[in-house]
């Protein structure tokens, strides 16, 4: 799972990058350079801290969640040309955008306004994507004026996309023309989910209006997660019952991306390694062996599953067992989160 973070100039996108990542302070790129920062976070799942202590395995992996923060970019006011460029280029390989809006005061631009914001940066996305349509058409229009054969469905697929950015709304409104196969190389930004942060101060936990489109909304208090991102977690924890904040950020914004992407979490055990897949939700079961290895999809047999929380109150792989918890599932059986499963294969 690839996240872009994406915002206006000092919106703070490089500190929530910072909270998520526990990096410190914000960068100077060297001779003024945009830069693409990577960080790659493991997701936090008790569900394999349970299974690593009981297997006691010689490795234990999570499931990881990579961001992306374009460091050292101009704000959108001073160039928004340069600045629409510079994410066209490094952001469209991204699984989704994370858009921070700013709503906190700040010593330069005054007071906040998220709803004018997400509308700023939301509308050049759909800009974006007009421009790529537009000439995608007319290469099309070209090629059948020379007498060449074009694919009729592609063309039917971006005059839908076409119409629809027409009416300054973003891709991602129409789910099934957002996914089709026949737009996927054409990586539009408008159609990627969306998660919208309002990155607000550090005493204000409240919602602003912002007026998403198909996306999800959280609030982060951006600078003050960086701050306890550096604690230790029982300082953390108690840092966060201090300002009534439940959850750190990284595991809120991560949950909120798996409901915005649609995946699920599956689990293999054994005494070399506990380790946590990432997949699309309901995946069936032999694709999903084929995130663990191809030999293991090409030669699937049966998929011996047990849910988590059926293991747990069992106490252990034997006791589900002995319980009639343990079942065995074929090719099509839609792999649940929190699935534990022993592939049985033969190449």
């Amino acid at each position: 799972m690839k996240l872009g973070i994406v915002g206006l100039g000092r919106s703070g996108k490089t500190t929530i990058f910072n909270a998520l990542t526990r990096r410190t302070g914000e960068s100077a790129p060297p001779g003024g350079q945009v830069v693409p920062v990577l960080g790659v976070v493991p997701v936090p799942d008790h569900r394999v801290d349970w299974l690593s202590q009981l297997y006691q395995p010689q490795k234990t992996t999570h499931a990881q969640v990579t961001y992306m923060d374009l460091q050292g970019m101009p704000g959108m006011a001073e160039s928004k040309q340069e600045y629409m460029s510079l994410l066209l280029n490094h952001m469209r390989p991204m699984d989704a955008f994370l858009m921070v809006v700013r709503n906190f005061q700040d010593p330069v631009l005054g007071k906040p306004a998220p709803a004018r914001d997400y509308r700023d940066l939301a509308d050049e996305l759909i800009i974006a994507d007009l421009a790529t349509v537009e000439k995608r058409i007319e290469k099309l229009s070209m090629e059948q004026k020379r007498g060449r054969k074009v694919p009729e469905s592609e063309k039917q697929m971006l005059q839908a996309c076409l119409d629809l950015l027409n009416q300054e709304k973003p891709l991602r409104c129409e789910p099934g023309l957002a996914g089709a196969p026949e737009l996927r190389g054409f990586t539009l930004l408008s159609a990627k989910p969306l998660l919208v942060v309002s990155n607000n101060a550090d005493e204000d936990d409240q919602l602003p209006e912002i007026g998403v489109e198909e996306g999800e909304i959280l609030v982060l208090r951006g600078q003050l997660e960086m701050e306890m991102a550096q604690l230790s977690e029982s300082e953390a924890q108690a840092f966060r019952e201090d300002f009534g904040i439940r959850e750190s950020a990284l595991t809120r914004v991560i949950q909120s991306s798996f409901a915005l992407l649609k995946l699920a979490t599956f689990l293999t055990v054994g005494d070399d390694e506990v380790k946590a897949w990432t997949i699309p939700r309901n995946l069936p079961a032999q694709e999903a062996a084929g995130a663990v290895h191809s030999d293991i999809q090409r030669g699937f047999i049966r998929a011996e599953v047990v849910a988590f929380e059926d293991l747990r109150r069992a106490g252990d792989h034997n006791a589900a067992r002995k319980l009639g918890l343990v079942r065995l599932e074929g090719k099509t059986y839609p792999v649940q989160d929190g699935d534990v499963i022993n592939f049985r294969f033969n190449v």
